[in-house]
């Protein structure tokens, strides 16, 4: 594509380099490919334009800049802002897949994951083909295209939407992540529908405080979701406070809840270990569903995601048929099966909050003890770390505190913010055998050797929660990312014992 054809839609500087052909778009100057158009961006901890040399030498055709760059020695365009340019230029590249698409954006601190899932095995039931942009990877029906951030950068997330229409994909299901919203990455993507799951404490590290964490994920609302020109349709969390707030901006939503006043609620709730029953009141008639998901949070990520069905159109039947056909998340309260009587589970929990849901369904169903094994990532909101260590105290009978992602932190320095948490609710350290009883708490930073821990001492009847990686398969220490997937190292530690 000529590069005068990419800037159309922006406010450039007049060029005389508009016929230099462009072949795709970087904004790293490591990852340029020969004829890109390298997008100067000034980051926190770097600045695009330092590096025009290094991306001629890879092979880039032009440069987007907003400054002037003394002896460049690419081709310059200037605009006032690269970052807000870059949006818009990613979409003329790829000839603006989203117009072709119904695209879903689903944005909350939970939950994301859960019903993107929910709304892909839905709409695969109504015979339509779905790809998936999250946190577990990029993926068009059980073909995995690629794995990155929960969404990609402009450029990345205009390429893979473009891939998946070429495919030809129908529906595209997106998780909004709070960052993405708040540097502007999904500008310049037309949404169908908005959902808001719910917002608890979690990136204050990035946000600041919990009122700029919900001005991101306004943002998406307020913003993008208009921009798009599709007059799309929004689904909000009722009982959520931050949605509630947000229901009050957009009194034509759909919300769903557990109180009678929400669009969609439910008449009656069973859960168990094997699933949940739910017999739902819709604007749309009553509607009986069944899901292998478990505890009162999934009941809600249901509820969102016959919400958003309904708003693309989507048949009650479908609806039914895609929420029973669902099998386990990957590392959402994902069971691992065996046969030594023992309850065994791996969830993505890293927030005071998810574990809070999480501890507090598995409390419920079982009748022998929580034994939970969970760490805090380093270089992270800190304050969150006592928190977690408080709830993990009182849904628990014993825990197994154990590394997370320490990155560049010292693993002993993140335990130790996390203890006083669990010393606030009367847990003691435990010491030698009385480890075996309830009420204490065992330090062990090495993860594989704390979930040996848990499972050695695990009783028949007991449950044990393995939280905060969940689907991940690596463990972060220092700049090095090393093999590391929990449910493997729980698979291979029961077949080791026969």
């Amino acid at each position: 594509m000529r590069l005068s054809e990419v800037l159309a839609t922006l406010e450039a500087e007049p060029t005389p380099h508009g016929a230099i052909d462009v072949g795709g778009i970087s904004i790293d100057s490591r990852k340029v490919r020969k004829a890109d158009l390298f997008v100067a961006i000034r980051g926190e901890r770097s600045d695009g334009h330092a590096f025009l040399g290094q991306a001629a030498q890879a092979g880039a055709a032009a440069a987007l800049v907003e400054r002037e760059v003394p002896s460049s020695p690419l081709p310059t365009v200037r605009v006032a802002s690269t970052s807000a340019a870059l949006p818009k230029a990613a979409a003329n590249f790829h000839g603006d897949p989203s117009a072709r698409l119904a695209v879903v954006g689903v944005t909350g601190t939970n939950g994301k994951t859960t019903v993107t899932y929910l709304l892909e095995s839905i709409l695969a039931a109504a015979g339509r083909k779905t790809a998936v942009i999250g946190t577990i990877n990029y993926r068009v029906g059980q073909e995995v295209l690629r794995t990155g951030l929960t969404t990609p950068f402009p450029h990345e997330l205009q390429e893979v939407m473009a891939e998946a229409a070429s495919r030809g994909v129908t529906h595209l299901l997106m998780e909004v992540s709070s960052h993405s919203a708040a540097q502007g990455r999904i500008a310049g993507v037309r949404f169908d529908a908005g959902v808001f799951t719910n917002l608890t404490r979690d990136h204050l590290d990035f946000h600041g405080d919990m009122e700029s964490y919900f001005a991101a994920k306004a943002r998406f609302f307020r913003e993008f979701l208009p921009a798009g020109g599709k007059r799309p349709g929004i689904a909000i969390n009722g009982d959520d406070p931050y949605g509630a707030r947000l229901s009050r901006e957009f009194p034509d939503a759909l919300t769903y809840g557990f109180l009678g006043t929400r669009s969609v609620h439910p008449r009656s709730v069973e859960m168990s270990f094997e699933g949940t029953r739910l017999s739902l009141r819709t604007p749309w008639g009553d509607l009986d569903l069944r899901t292998r998901l478990v505890g009162s949070y999934n009941a809600s990520n249901v509820m969102a995601a016959v919400c958003a069905s309904r708003l693309l159109g989507i048949p009650n039947d479908a609806v039914r048929e895609g929420v029973e056909r669902l099998p386990v998340i990957p590392g959402r309260m994902e069971k691992i099966p065996h046969e030594r009587g023992v309850q065994i589970y791996v969830d993505y929990a890293h927030t005071p909050e998810g574990m809070d849901v999480v501890l507090s369904t598995l409390q419920g169903l079982g009748g022998g003890r929580l034994i939970t094994v969970f760490g805090c990532g380093g270089n992270r909101d800190r304050g969150k770390r006592p928190q977690m260590g408080r709830i993990a105290a009182l849904r628990s009978d014993v825990v197994v505190v154990t590394s997370d992602n320490p990155r560049n932190e010292d693993p002993v320095a993140i335990l130790s913010d996390i203890l006083p948490g669990l010393r606030s609710e009367g847990f003691l350290e435990a010491r030698g055998d009385v480890a075996w009883e309830d009420g204490y708490f065992v330090v062990i930073p090495d993860r594989r050797a704390a979930i040996q821990h848990a499972l050695t001492m695990a009783r028949p009847g007991d449950t044990v929660a393995i939280a905060g990686k969940g689907h991940e398969n690596v463990q972060i220490i220092g700049d090095r990312s090393l093999p590391f997937d929990d449910r493997e190292i729980v698979r291979g530690m029961l077949a080791a014992d026969g």
